[in-house]
């Protein structure tokens, strides 16, 4: 039995082979199908190409801001530091603030 699904099987694909090869219809859309993907490749090149560049300037957008962040937070934690000192060194120089009245 199995061989003669494989007899047919093999007849089969070889009509419908040389079918479709003889045939203008398939013959054209297998052009088509075949431009149109090369085109769409050429397309996806430009379009991957033109992301890389966004992705560069973007990147160096990320990177200059989060360098003005870092100086910008680094300045502001100074600041709130020195105030922090100043109020432990009034608090240690005044011995009122030190203990709680009784």
């Amino acid at each position: 039995m199995a061989f003669i699904k494989r007899i047919f099987d093999h007849l089969f694909n070889q009509v419908l082979v040389e079918s479709l090869a003889n045939s203008r219809t398939f013959q054209k859309f297998a052009v088509w199908s075949h431009s149109t993907v090369k085109e769409l490749q050429a397309k996806s090149k430009d379009g991957a190409s033109l992301m890389d560049g966004q992705f560069g300037k973007f990147a160096a957008q990320a990177k200059e801001a989060s360098s003005k962040f870092r100086s910008d937070f680094a300045a502001e934690l100074s600041k709130v530091q020195a105030e922090m000192n100043k109020q432990a060194a009034s608090k240690a120089n005044d011995p009122s603030k030190l203990r709680p009245k009784q």
